[in-house]
């Protein structure tokens, strides 16, 4: 296959950082307004779709807000005292914040972002979501806005939505979620003299497909009651010139959550809008079913399906069901996760499975109620990989990957790190290779998980940070370490989150320093490309003591990977676990 214009750019001007191992590590760019910059999904011409999360200088509305209420103040007060017990001052008043300091004190910023951030629940108080949505070129990460809006509150977008791009096709249609921005409305409660303030908003989800033209297509949910919700998880070209995409939709409300909106929602003490997000906070609101939408050449969603549940659910079960397609592929079988029940067993976490004819099949055989899973994604041939666990008393254990293939209706937990590592599969390519996550440490609270690789048929993962180098160009320890592998190419390209070293900055974006004038550091993740180097030997970076596992942990061959040609970039994509809003 021949490299598009934009994938040999990247290749070409990308800071390479290879010194003779297995793969070379390309930095790939950073959205410059935030912390740290993530991928999720690339297509054959190196389009790359992401996101931001940490955004410097988020607008802060403070015009509705009472500076003499005791709420904020108390804040204030607790946060002074924080400064005290480091012997710090503190840099800012009330006063201050209520001038515009909010805007231009880092500190003051932090302190109402964690103000508002505790009142996430409280229709109150102005909503901020702390993550974009990103077009990713060659040369830059941009913006993509799905559903905000400019607002003079915050003289512009609202920063109140949601943003979630998961898949781009193979000519650049990408598929997503969002949820509608918020507003700001006055209402007197029943019995009050006094209007006051909410925020509302129209709906939570809706999902959404951009043209290559930049053209907006919203995925409206079979059910749209009090708003209604929709997701696309993944999108897929077929041969006529349309599009598949799937996700999930709400299909209904249970009896019982529709007879407390009943019984609460009366347009007296709140608005309507505001009684029925509260709801909506919770998972269980709606019915939600892993859903199907086609599109023509044109963008016009020409049918659309419910995919199914794995059971029927009984006369006294008056809770929600909620099932979910995660990916599918060009041969349109879709999976995810479901409930699920056999005979009387009932699973009600979800587990890993497919949809087909309108029903969910789980991918094997289920022993213990407790169980769940998500299957995460499924290549050209059939193969899905994914993850399955146990739930025991709200803990999750026992966390390991598989592949099922669904050809010979075979499944295969993939080997761990260790026993007890946590594992999850998240992309596999055609040719059988599957890539995803894992713990690294055994004695820890807060393990570390770095990312993966793994051969169909081979008996070991290796760790891809195996992969890579020792000393960067200078001689300095290698600066990067691969947390996550989100994707891999049919040339096993692999592209990656990464964890680096860099000067740490503060909520409006600046350098931070300490009380001596040194510049502070941070680990920050950021997107990188891995390019297999068919010269590269693994590198030995450690005493063999030092190490918590085998540094050549895979039994398969680093030179029968670097001999599979090099086709540059297929699709796939990733999005994980997702059970609702």
């Amino acid at each position: 296959m021949k490299h598009t214009v934009l994938a040999a750019s990247i290749l070409a001007g990308l800071s390479g950082q290879a010194l003779g191992a297995t793969y070379t590590l390309s930095e790939l760019p950073r959205f410059e307004g935030a912390k740290y910059t993530f991928i999720s999904d690339v297509n054959d011409k190196g389009e790359i779709i992401g996101a931001a999360s940490s955004i410097f200088n988020l607008p802060i509305d403070i015009s509705y807000i009472d500076f003499e209420d005791a709420d904020i103040k108390d804040a204030y007060e607790n946060t002074k005292d924080s400064y005290e017990t480091i012997d710090e001052e503190i840099s800012f008043t009330l006063e201050d914040i209520k001038n515009g300091a909010a805007a231009t004190n880092a500190d003051a910023n932090s302190f109402m972002l964690g103000f508002l951030s505790g009142r996430a629940n409280n229709a109150k108080y102005q909503k901020i979501q702390d993550r974009i949505a990103l077009n990713i070129d060659a040369v830059s990460a941009e913006e993509q806005v799905l559903f905000d809006v400019q607002t003079q509150d915050t003289n512009g977008l609202t920063r109140s939505v949601s943003n979630y791009l998961t898949s781009i096709s193979e000519d650049g249609v990408i598929a997503g979620w969002g949820s509608a921005p918020f507003s700001k409305t006055t209402f007197t409660p029943e019995g009050e003299s006094e209007a006051e303030t909410f925020f509302v908003r129209d709906w939570n989800s809706r999902g959404i497909v951009f043209s290559p033209q930049g053209e907006k297509i919203t995925l409206a949910p079979e059910f749209s009651e009090h708003g209604g919700f929709s997701i696309a998880n993944d999108i897929k070209k077929l041969d006529d010139g349309g599009y598949l995409v799937v996700g999930q939709s709400s299909v209904g409300i249970p009896e019982n959550r529709q007879n407390n909106y009943d019984e609460n929602c009366d347009d007296k003490d709140e608005p309507l809008a505001v009684c029925a997000w509260q709801r909506q906070l919770s998972s269980q609101f709606y019915d939600l079913r892993a859903f199907q939408w086609k599109l023509d050449e044109n963008f016009n969603v020409v049918s659309t399906a419910n995919l199914g549940l794995g059971l029927t659910p009984k006369d006294d079960e008056n809770d929600a069901f909620v099932s979910a397609a995660l990916a599918t592929n060009k041969s349109g079988i879709a999976v995810g996760y479901s409930p699920y029940r056999e005979g009387d067993d009932l699973y009600p976490y979800g587990v890993a499975g497919y949809f087909e004819g309108g029903q969910f099949k789980p991918f094997k055989t289920l022993e213990n109620w407790y169980e769940l899973g998500k299957a995460t994604d499924i290549n050209n041939n059939n193969i899905a990989v994914g993850y399955m666990a146990e739930n025991i008393r709200g803990s999750v254990l026992d966390q390991y990957a598989f592949y099922y293939d669904l050809n010979e209706d075979k499944y295969v937990q993939l080997p761990y790190f260790f026993k007890g590592s946590k594992t999850v599969a998240t992309d596999i390519n055609d040719a059988g290779y599957i890539i995803g996550q894992a713990e690294i440490e055994k004695n820890s609270s807060n393990r570390r998980r770095e990312g993966f690789i793994y051969k169909i048929g081979d008996t070991k993962i290796t760790n891809i940070n195996d992969l890579l180098p020792c000393k960067d160009s200078n001689g300095n320890n290698f600066p990067y370490t691969i947390a996550e592998a989100i994707k891999i190419t049919e040339s096993n390209h692999i592209y990656a989150i990464a964890t680096k070293t860099v000067e740490r900055r503060d909520r409006l974006g600046n350098i931070e320093k300490d009380s001596k004038g040194e510049i502070e550091y941070e680990s920050v993740t950021l997107p990188v490309l891995l390019t297999p180097n068919p010269n590269g030997e693994v590198d030995d970076c450690a005493p063999p003591e030092a190490e918590t596992y085998e540094r050549q942990s895979g039994s398969w061959s680093v030179l029968s990977l670097l001999a599979l040609p090099f086709v540059w970039l297929r699709r796939r994509k990733l999005t994980l676990a997702r059970s609702s809003s």
